[in-house]
């Protein structure tokens, strides 16, 4: 049996002992050969580590401000300002050294109906009020513009004769403005080319709007007949009219199919109208006897 000495000298000796020393952080196996209670230490310190740095990384990482952009939102709606419709109006002029002042006709079918393309070509647009005749041989393009009232005779919505407006209202959103000879075609509860044209000397008229911005424009008159549009189609101001007589969302539709990017309509069925082609030949739109009536108005197109 050991005596009591024995027994606190061993402890000593063991306290002594530098491998025997336990850190509060370390966990010791007791009875494992010292190298291996080394080994797995140094194996758990690293474990510890590891994990240590990925929580400090990641707790870093949520306290810096996030740089991602935003993702955006397509599909907000928001009123177009005056300034906004200015800037997205696109200025049309047909001016082409290879043609002389005349009007180039070309056919097409789309959606199964039958399109005539009027393109004048080196002409400048202008509105007109009153009787035309095809002896003024400046003049390579006519066809009529607005509508007119029944009850009164006079233009439907707001209008503008060379910066003299005769006429005011917003029952048509489409639009056609022509200020220092250049065109533009749009869709608008109000537009500021109103008091532009006023202010300028220019043109304005408002009627059903066809295409905007590419796609259709459903209007509500059901009946089936000759239309015909004033177009914006590959960079060039020019005429698209039905040889059928058709529906007037079809006829949009068909537009749309067509490539037009903006487009309003003008005044069909046997509304009076002609073109000057390279030849100097003149053909009627229409065979009908024209309208006489005191605000009658065309759209016209004269040589440069």
């Amino acid at each position: 049996m050991r005596k009591n000495g024995d027994i606190n000298n061993s402890i000593r000796d063991w306290e002594n002992d530098a491998d025997n020393i336990i850190s509060e952080n370390e966990i010791r196996v007791i009875g494992a050969p010292k190298a291996e209670k080394k080994n797995r230490t140094a194996w758990w310190i690293w474990v510890i580590a590891i994990v240590g740095i990925a929580v400090a990384s990641v707790a870093v990482a949520s306290l810096l401000p996030n740089n991602k952009p935003a993702p955006e939102i397509a599909d907000i709606q928001q009123p177009v300002s005056d300034t906004t419709a200015r800037q997205a109006d696109i200025w049309l002029e047909n001016s082409d050294a290879s043609f002389p002042a005349a009007t180039v006709v070309r056919d097409t079918v789309v959606d199964n109906i039958n399109l005539r393309i009027y393109i004048p070509y080196n002409a400048t647009p202008e509105l007109y009020v009153g009787q035309l005749s095809t002896a003024d041989t400046d003049i390579i393009f006519a066809a009529m513009a607005a509508d007119l009232r029944r009850d009164n005779g006079k233009i439907v919505g707001a209008f503008v004769l060379a910066g003299e407006p005769l006429s005011w209202g917003l029952s048509k959103k489409g639009y056609c403005a022509i200020i220092d000879g250049r065109t533009t075609i749009g869709v608008a509860d109000n537009s500021p080319l109103f008091e532009q044209a006023t202010e300028n000397g220019g043109f304005f008229f408002r009627q059903y709007p066809s295409v905007h911005n590419g796609e259709m424009m459903k209007n509500n008159p059901e009946n089936a007949s000759f239309r015909r549009a004033l177009c914006n189609l590959d960079g060039k101001v020019c005429i698209v009219g039905s040889t059928d007589r058709v529906l007037m969302n079809d006829f949009s539709s068909a537009l749309a199919h067509l490539g037009v990017r903006e487009a309003i309509l003008l005044v069909g069925g046997s509304a009076d109208g002609w073109y000057r082609d390279v030849d100097g030949t003149v053909t009627h739109l229409d065979h009908s006897a024209p309208i006489k009536a005191k605000y009658l108005n065309y759209i016209v197109f004269r040589k440069q």
